[in-house]
């Protein structure tokens, strides 16, 4: 399908209808969790948002109506999100401060302001353009106007990508367009561009760092350019956050945070006060299953990553926008195997129940 062939469908125009209808009107108490942190940058000209957190002072507006929770993410991040803020900040308008603020403790005001239509629609254009290069991505994975045309349907029509971006306002759309674009380039044997996007999708969230080393595994010819890969992959991930190692704040939300390590929450007892993480036996056996079994498969790219993701859901307390992560590969495998189709059906109706039901909190 060509570009025009794509934004003419008439799938594509009703999942585009449902995503403007669903930007201005819905949000989460996140969404203005994050914003909050960026907007620092086009509004106040602060660079380094982990100095507001860490030295805010107790009564101030992110502590009283946000805590630090929304601090956590690589700087990368803010500076994304920032620059399309800053791109947007004319239609913003000049009481956006107070309501990103939250009139203090007045939640009230925050929901019944007269624009909060149009800050919650602006703070999700971020989250549209990289849906679309998502979806100009996945599309590539198939020669055949059948298969891109299904691929189109399961991701653009697709409840989860539709309620997690624009519903609730997480940006995990960002990293998985990423990830997929990397996944892409690695199937067409460009191993460094891949893991140049590998690291790029981790400055946004850290998990892209445990697919890395697959990648390295399946696309390196020798032990040397394994390990080249493996540095590639890092560099992006360094050299975005070097600046902000030496405060403290960051290393400790940020790079050693809680969320990042979430596979030690689940040990198995093996007697006394010793025990194993799950994850970790899993991964290492998902490990050596790849550098036996796909070495040189550049086709073959994604299969490993699916399997630790499910493994990682399965062993930890994960949040429900983790799950947007998965879903490109899981679409691919359903429109490849058409006996995967109604597995996946359930499994994307089942979960977006639940994601719903739970609205913000984790799974145990």
């Amino acid at each position: 399908m060509t570009i025009k062939q794509i934004i003419t469908s008439k799938i594509f125009l009703l999942g585009l209808l449902i995503r403007l209808l669903l930007m201005p009107f819905t949000g989460h108490w996140d969404i203005r969790g994050i914003n909050f942190a960026v907007y620092n940058l086009p509004f106040k000209g602060i660079t380094n948002v982990y100095e507001v957190a860490s030295t805010g002072p107790v009564d101030y507006a992110v502590n009283v109506n946000f805590g630090r929770d929304y601090f956590i993410y690589p700087p990368l991040t803010y500076f994304t999100l920032g620059g399309v803020m800053t791109a947007l900040k004319p239609f913003y308008g000049g009481e956006f401060v107070n309501w990103i603020q939250g009139y203090g403790n007045d939640l009230l005001s925050v929901i019944t302001h007269p624009h909060v239509w149009r800050y919650l629609f602006l703070m999700k254009i971020p989250y549209l353009l990289f849906d679309f290069l998502a979806l100009f991505f996945l599309l590539r994975f198939f020669s055949k106007g059948s298969q891109q045309r299904l691929a189109l349907k399961y991701w653009w029509l697709n409840p989860i990508v539709i309620y997690l971006p624009y519903v609730w306002g997480q940006f995990d759309i960002i990293p998985t367009a990423l990830m997929l674009v990397g996944v892409w380039l690695g199937s067409k044997n460009k191993p460094y561009s891949s893991a140049l996007l590998f690291g790029l999708a981790a400055s946004f969230k850290n998990y892209p760092l445990l697919l890395l080393p697959f990648l390295a595994v399946i696309l390196g010819k020798n032990l040397w350019q394994m390990a080249k890969l493996f540095f590639v992959g890092l560099l992006p991930f360094i050299l975005t956050t070097m600046p902000f190692w030496s405060h403290a704040f960051f290393r400790g939300t940020v790079l050693f945070s809680w969320q990042s390590q979430k596979m030690l929450d689940f040990m198995w007892a093996i007697g006394g006060f010793d025990g194993v993480y799950p994850f970790f036996i899993g991964y290492a056996l998902i490990f050596l299953w790849t550098a036996y079994k796909l070495r040189g498969k550049s086709s073959s790219l994604a299969t490993p990553m699916v399997m630790t993701l499910l493994w990682y859901y399965a062993t930890t307390n994960f949040h429900q926008q983790w799950f947007m992560w998965i879903i490109p590969y899981l679409v691919i495998a359903a429109v490849r195997d058409a006996r995967l189709r109604l597995i996946g059906l359930w499994v994307i109706g089942l979960f977006f129940s639940s994601i719903v039901s739970l609205w913000g909190q984790p799974y145990s």
